[in-house]
This record gives structure tokens, C-alpha cells and sequence, in this order.
């Protein structure tokens, strides 16, 4: 599998590697709800595509996970940054933030980790 999910302090860190597929989406979904139980919250995500090669996902498939993501009440608001250095992973993260309509899950798309982790770590600021 073309992903690899650590827990780290203050975020996981999905790093995606190798050729994209559907199975990718698949663990995501088992796999961050059982961290969140794990640490008793919704955790910040940092997404990097660094090492990925291509992509096999489906527009269909990331459509059915954004769904199935709109669904989910989270005990948190919480927000996902994606690092994108190259195409691939640009395309892939401004869909699936074009996607999102959950009302917790804030996403941004970074060419920085810096700038990404930055934004990932930062007490957002309360509406006026």
C-alpha cells in the first residue's frame, strides 16, 4: 500500500507514496477513526505526496470517501494540510478539498511543509 500513517504529538502525518489506488482511501477510513478513539479526539492531519509516482483513484472513489467524510460527526473541528510539490498531489488535494463539506474538517493545500505545519498547529481564530 502506497501510505504510511504516523501519530506523531501534534498531528498524524500521512505520507502517500508510490501509485495512488482506491485501497489508499480504503485504510483512511478505518485507520483515522481508530486513531481518534486511540487518542480521544480528531486529530490534525498533515497529507504529503512527496514520494508519489501516480495515481490510480478514481474521481468516483474520492467523491464516495468525501460523502462517506460529510457524514461523520467529529467530537472536534480539526483541519487537514496538504503538502504538494508536484502535480499529482496538488490535484488530488484540491479535490478532495473541493470535496469536503464536512463543517469541522477545515483543509488548505500547501507548497510548504513549513508554511503547512504552521497553519496545522495554530489555535484558529474564533468567528467574529
Amino acid at each position: 500500500m502506497p501510505i504510511r500513517i504516523q501519530l506523531l504529538p501534534d498531528y498524524v502525518h500521512v505520507n502517500w507514496h508510490g501509485e495512488l489506488t482506491t485501497q489508499d482511501l480504503d485504510l483512511l477510513s478505518v485507520e483515522m477513526p481508530r486513531i481518534g478513539w486511540q487518542i480521544g479526539h480528531a486529530p490534525n492531519v498533515l497529507h504529503t505526496f512527496d514520494e508519489t509516482t501516480g495515481s490510480a483513484l478514481r474521481y468516483d472513489a474520492m467523491h464516495s470517501y468525501g460523502r462517506n467524510l460529510q457524514q461523520v460527526k467529529l467530537p472536534n473541528p480539526c483541519r487537514v494540510a496538504s503538502v504538494c510539490n508536484h502535480t499529482i498531489g496538488f490535484g488530488l488535494a484540491r479535490m478532495m478539498q473541493l470535496i469536503n463539506q464536512n463543517p469541522d474538517l477545515d483543509m488548505k493545500v500547501f507548497s510548504e511543509k513549513e508554511a503547512a505545519l504552521c497553519w496545522l498547529t495554530e489555535t484558529p481564530k474564533k468567528p467574529e
